[in-house]
């Protein structure tokens, strides 16, 4: 992620897509200077690159010591270094990374940031909501087992505390051949199964590259899933979007776990597969937003039974 750091004072600040710079307790980035105004500026990323626009401060925004001039804009680097109010005292943009989707907390103003394009609320282990990005850049929140669009700035009340959105921009529309490289729909999971099922082994094959994942509590869920979308596509009754799709009440009962346990499942399987170099990574499960439904985000499948010990592979 992102991250300014004042010079000598080893204060460093994630930076959400759009970053309020000023004194007032509202700026995501508070500047302890007296020069500074009470929102003195915003730091952005569109489009690929993060810039700073003075927002009319009284004693200017400096980029390398040159002064912008009042509400213009000017384009950052990694290394720039930037001064709010007093040239002297500066920040550095030490990471000039994309932003990842973040939430404050209210209560205590907290920036919870997320683990790529991945967000828990309130957290990965205690999992009420996730915020994942979807096709094109935007985002969508999944809770209460459903999914629906999420949007920049909205709040979310989650066990008596409220968050508060901070999602990047989605970038220009492009047609870049690379955007679609290892996408679950071009993606092979590959899962060899023990005899008594307790060991579940992972590969994802994709663009020439196979990735072998060792065995995973999670993977099972994931295995469960597979079984569901290959039956349905096995009985030749349901078309390919119809396949697969279970209910998470029932998807629970069958493994034998309360919902939030499955959401920590589902969160650990999109961040390994994520690990594993796979774009969109949210994909690899798919909910429904109209109902309470959720299935592995492709058919291309293999389960095969593991090899017993002391039998060569």
């Amino acid at each position: 992620m992102a991250i300014l750091e004042q010079r000598g004072g080893g204060t460093r600040a994630a930076l959400a897509a759009h970053a309020l710079v000023g004194r007032s307790s509202v700026c995501a980035v508070r500047i302890e200077v007296r020069l500074a105004s009470a929102e003195h500026a915003r730091l952005s990323y569109r489009d690929g690159a993060w810039s700073v626009r003075d927002l009319g401060s009284k004693n200017g925004t400096f980029v390398n010591g040159e002064r912008l001039a009042p509400g213009s804009a000017r384009a950052l680097a990694g290394g720039d270094q930037l001064a709010f109010g007093d040239p002297e005292a500066t920040w550095t943009l030490a990471d000039a990374s994309p932003p990842v989707p973040m939430a404050r907390r209210l209560s205590d103003g907290a920036l919870l940031a997320g683990a790529g394009a991945l967000l828990a609320l309130p957290s990965a282990d205690d999992l009420r909501a996730c915020v994942v990005e979807a096709e094109g850049g935007s985002f969508l929140v999944e809770i209460d087992g459903q999914s629906r669009p999420a949007h920049d700035g909205e709040v979310l009340q989650l066990g008596g505390e409220a968050f508060t959105l901070h999602l990047p921009t989605p970038p220009a529309a492009t047609d870049d051949a690379g955007e679609h490289a290892g996408r679950i729909d071009e993606t092979e999971l590959r899962f060899r199964v023990s005899r008594d099922e307790e060991a579940v082994e992972l590969t994802v094959s994709g663009g020439g590259d196979a990735r072998v994942l060792p065995p995973r509590s999670h993977h099972y869920m994931l295995l469960t899933l597979a079984r569901a979308r290959l039956r349905d596509r096995d009985a030749g009754s349901l078309g390919p979007p119809q396949r697969g799709w279970v209910f998470v009440d029932d998807l629970c009962r069958m493994l034998s776990m309360d919902e939030n346990k499955l959401n920590v499942e589902i969160y650990r399987v999109r961040q390994e597969m994520s690990a594993a170099g796979l774009a969109k990574a949210a994909a690899v499960i798919e909910r429904r937003r109209s109902s309470r439904q959720l299935r592995v985000g492709t058919e291309r499948l293999v389960i095969t039974p593991m090899p017993a010990a002391g039998v060569g592979a």
